[in-house]
Parts: C-alpha cells; sequence; structure tokens
C-alpha cells in the first residue's frame, strides 16, 4: 500500500507492480501476508499515518530491522533502523 501511495503521488519512480514483480523474482526477499496478530500490534503502535503503523508494525511482529530513511521511525520502542 506504502509503495503503490508513493508511486501514485509520483515521490518514487517504481510502481506497486514493478516492485511486486521485482520481489518474486529475488531469492532475497519475500511478502507476508498482513495477520490479525499484525494488525493487533499496529492497534497499539502510536505514530500518525495508517500506512507507517502497519510497516513499523510488522517490523516489530517479524522482530526484523526496517529499511527507512524515515528519521520519525526513530526512537520508535522495538524497531532497529538499518538506513537512517
Amino acid at each position: 500500500m506504502e509503495i503503490m501511495y508513493l508511486s501514485e503521488k509520483h515521490r518514487i519512480d517504481i510502481s506497486l507492480t514493478e516492485t511486486l514483480d521485482r520481489i518474486a523474482s529475488s531469492s532475497l526477499y519475500s511478502t507476508i501476508d498482513l495477520t490479525p496478530e499484525i494488525l493487533k500490534m499496529a492497534d497499539t503502535t502510536l505514530f500518525d499515518e495508517l500506512h507507517d503503523r502497519l510497516i513499523l508494525s510488522t517490523a516489530k511482529w517479524l522482530d526484523i530491522p526496517l529499511i527507512s530513511s524515515d528519521r520519525r521511525f526513530e526512537g520508535i520502542e522495538g524497531i532497529q533502523l538499518i538506513w537512517k
């Protein structure tokens, strides 16, 4: 959803379809379903934008670092940023 939104706003130069095609053709990445557990975590994750809450909650649920240059993610409990 975030990639689709950013693409539609011309803030990134890749479409959702192209992104999903690249993910599907790579052994380095995978997609996961948005589960009830992740949604419950999003309900308790304090962040103003819905898409970002889902991204943060997914990273928390999977206990994986988040690759993002969004400085607003710094200091979010349970989030380790790789790219700042």
